[in-house]
């Protein structure tokens, strides 16, 4: 069964945003431009209407619960199974490019968790932050790769594109702007770079095949979030059939063939030395 909903609707609570209910849902804390997903009384009504309510409202029905959405937050749970295996097969890795990777998802599907379990600006941003530690570490390796920056420079330009690009987000946050396309324009420059090393230097063309089924799970995952964002796919109270779950499923092992692709490297011979 398909529904169509209001991007501020949620089962039972789908009124037009202009109505008398979801006047009374809106959050006045922080910004006008977000509807507070939480019922009053439920557990993290009075934190969204502290800190303020996320940028997006995805189709699972929110629930009055600690555990808000439980399909998009237990769907986490495999960024966390990645993680370890990642960490267990690099933790004696003398390169840190490898070794930074296990913990990176870990701390990405841990933000994700929670933030879905909790529905909050607050912890949105920090979800966005989860991911800035995982993608843009991929990013300024293909960036030293191509010889834009030394090895030196890696964790500056890593640090520097997290914070600058979660600043970003709270600019976007105010003016009502979609700050979810940051962590697109980052997976496009990961393709960018990803072809411009591989033109530059014949050595840097390790065998390209887990990059490539990396990219595309993470193209279906994309689409299947789409289709929930925009209520295309979107069936609220059903237990796991939910776009943004499919989303972190198929992105989680995407991510874990990207890993793949980067662990063919040889770190010790990357230009610039």
């Amino acid at each position: 069964m398909i529904w169509r909903l209001s991007i501020a609707g949620r089962a039972g609570h789908d009124e037009p945003v202009n109505s008398q209910a979801t006047k009374k849902r809106r959050t006045s804390a922080v910004n006008t431009h977000y509807l507070n997903p939480h019922a009053p009384g439920c557990p993290w009504h009075a934190a969204a209407e502290l800190v303020g309510a996320p940028n997006i409202k995805w189709c699972e029905t929110t629930v009055c619960s600690w555990i808000s959405e439980p399909a998009n937050t237990w769907s986490n749970a495999l960024y966390l199974v990645f993680a370890v295996v990642i960490y267990v097969q690099c933790r004696k890795s003398s390169h840190l490019e490898l070794r930074w990777m296990g913990p990176a998802m870990f701390f990405m599907g841990l933000f994700s968790l929670v933030y879905h379990a909790s529905n909050n600006y607050v912890t949105q941003v920090f979800d966005f932050i989860g991911m800035y530690l995982l993608v843009f570490w991929f990013l300024v390796i293909n960036l030293r790769r191509c010889g834009f920056i030394e090895r030196a420079s890696q964790v500056k330009v890593w640090t520097l594109l997290s914070v600058a690009c979660t600043g970003l987000v709270h600019a976007m946050y105010l003016t009502g702007l979609k700050f979810q396309l940051i962590v697109a324009v980052g997976v496009l420059a990961i393709i960018a770079t990803e072809v411009i090393a591989r033109r530059k230097d014949a050595a840097e063309r390790v065998p390209i095949g887990n990059f490539v089924v990396g990219l595309c799970f993470v193209g279906v995952a994309q689409v299947a979030s789409l289709m929930d964002g925009s209520r295309t796919l979107c069936v609220p109270d059903h237990a796991w059939l939910q776009g943004h779950a499919i989303w972190h499923v198929l992105a989680a092992i995407g991510l874990y063939f990207a890993y793949l692709h980067y662990r063919q490297m040889d770190f010790d011979r990357l230009p610039p030395r």
